[in-house]
């Protein structure tokens, strides 16, 4: 079983761990779907804000608060060279902050709205960009997905290889019948939070250039009443708050998750995938336990893990089949304490600086995984010893002596 590491550079198993032991669900499915995006290509005078450079943000509010109106008596106040702050007033004529009468300087709108903001807004006339709406409900993304080295929305030939091929795991679209709702760009100068959704501070005579439907894909883990939404941007290690809203207020995604398959042919698929994944490890005597929340496990003795056998590890972990999983599980406790510290070595030797806090963080979530009173780090550092994991008893031994 392999994941198409174009789409999604990690297993759809990390996205159920999140949503069981870090969000606190009981999954009963697991999604991979395309969602439907609108790429907006529009036109627009665009208003930016950046940062001050220092002498700027000085020459400007000794205009605006310090009555100076020369080039001369700026430089005479703020003990400049004259060159320089005649070079810089330049600058700020050019952006749209200034602007000169009679040889005397005075800020224009724009500069004075700078100065009291403090931020540095620049304006960019007739300026061509790319939005994106998620169009089921035409909400914008947020900035995490403008980063085109993490995020692919596919379309054309690169959607239509991702639907014919054979990868694991099969990715569904979800399409809508409706067009690009334009008012949406008229809703986003209502915006108070625009550098969330990477819009500009302001945008005037806007223009709607072209409208593509593009696909995002995603895994959607759904709870009895619940459902979460995890995305490229954070790597399956958290779930996209804004996007599961989203995909619970859509109807027509909730309707098309629920006609995909009924309770019981669904126990069944996981039922004869659960008893195959036993027979090809030759735990013949091994039967699927179904638990009180209804999901599915397989209950293991410590005997099924070690050399050319499974990993300990992946005690407490899902093996995922179709939209459906069941859990590993052994019940003795001395191979879920490897388990733990094997994980914990797994966690913390992917991360090269880790604070005491994150690293209790993660302890805690893996002894909930694996049904275990949260050790504190001295016990753990005495494990890691024992077990021969050198490196993770070091990082353990320095976290312990970091303050809290």
């Amino acid at each position: 079983m392999t994941t198409d590491a174009r789409l999604m550079p990690f297993p759809p198993e990390r996205v159920l761990e999140d949503a069981a032991f870090g969000q606190g669900m009981v999954p009963s499915r697991l999604y991979a779907l395309l969602l439907p995006v609108w790429q907006v290509e529009i036109r627009a005078d665009i208003t930016e804000g950046e940062d001050f450079s220092l002498i700027d943000r000085f020459l400007e509010r000794g205009i605006r608060h310090g009555a100076l109106h020369t080039v001369d008596e700026l430089a005479a106040f703020f003990a400049l060279d004259r060159a320089l702050v005649a070079q810089a007033t330049r600058f700020l004529t050019a952006i749209g902050h200034l602007q000169e009468s009679g040889g005397r300087l005075s800020l224009t709108p724009l500069g004075q709205r700078s100065v009291d903001d403090d931020i540095r807004y620049v304006v960019t006339h007739q300026d061509r960009r790319k939005l994106y709406f998620e169009a089921l409900s035409h909400t914008p993304l947020s900035r995490d997905h403008y980063d085109e080295e993490v995020v692919t929305l596919l379309s054309g030939d690169a959607l239509e290889q991702v639907l014919r091929g054979d990868s694991y795991p099969r990715f569904t679209p979800i399409l809508t019948l409706s067009g690009f709702e334009r008012s949406a760009l008229d809703h986003l100068k209502e915006r108070k939070d625009r550098a969330r959704f990477n819009l500009p501070v302001a945008l005037d005579a806007l223009e709607c250039l072209d409208e593509d439907l593009v696909f995002l894909p995603v895994y959607l883990v759904r709870g009895q009443d619940e459902l979460l939404v995890y995305g490229q941007a954070r790597a399956g290690t958290a779930h996209d708050p804004d996007l599961s809203e989203m995909c619970a207020r859509a109807p027509e995604l909730i309707n098309t998750l629920d006609n995909e398959e009924t309770g019981a042919e669904a126990d069944e698929r996981v039922l004869r995938a659960a008893r195959k994944w036993l027979q090809d490890r030759d735990l013949h005597t091994i039967a699927p336990e179904q638990d009180d929340d209804g999901t599915w496990s397989v209950s293991l003795p410590p005997s099924a893990f070690g050399e050319k056998k499974l990993q300990e590890s992946r005690i407490g972990t899902y093996q995922v089949t179709g939209t459906r999983f069941f859990r590993l599980w052994c019940p003795t406790e001395t191979p879920r304490k490897r388990a733990l510290l094997d994980r914990l070595n797994q966690r913390l030797g992917s991360r090269r600086q880790i604070t005491r806090r994150e690293a209790e963080e993660i302890i805690a979530r893996l002894a909930r995984q694996l049904r275990l009173e949260t050790p504190d780090l001295s016990r753990l550092r005495a494990g890691a010893e024992k077990t021969g994991l050198i490196g993770l008893a070091a990082q353990l031994y320095r976290l312990e002596n970091e303050a809290k």
